[in-house]
């Protein structure tokens, strides 16, 4: 039986990929229609792509006795930390670009 609460979670779904296949469709045509922009957004994704293997290398894979109760496979436990260490490397990227702006403008003056 398909309860009201189902139909509104299923709808939830649609109406999120919908949103996002229209704006990687969007996205996709701004890039063909602007090259130089074309070569800026490849190297954003590549260097994301590489902080996410740098962090998967180093995350560990070790599960800590304290979480076998939750069944937490090696696999998943390098997962999280790997989503982790993305975490620390872009917001430390994040505030460094932020202090280094900041201070340029102060020298600047």
């Amino acid at each position: 039986m398909i309860t009201l609460i189902n139909v509104g979670i299923i709808l939830t779904y649609i109406m999120i990929a919908f949103g996002a296949l229209t704006a990687i469709y969007f996205g996709v045509k701004k890039m063909i229609q602007n090259q130089n922009n074309t070569k800026k957004t490849m190297y954003t994704i590549g260097g994301l792509i590489l902080v996410l293997i740098v962090s998967y290398l180093f995350a560990s894979d070790e599960v800590l006795g304290s979480y076998e109760k939750y069944s937490i496979t090696p696999s998943t436990a390098k997962q999280v930390g790997m989503g982790l260490t993305a975490f620390y490397i872009l917001a430390l990227t994040a505030i460094l670009s932020v202090l280094y702006t900041e201070f340029s403008k102060l020298r600047s003056k």
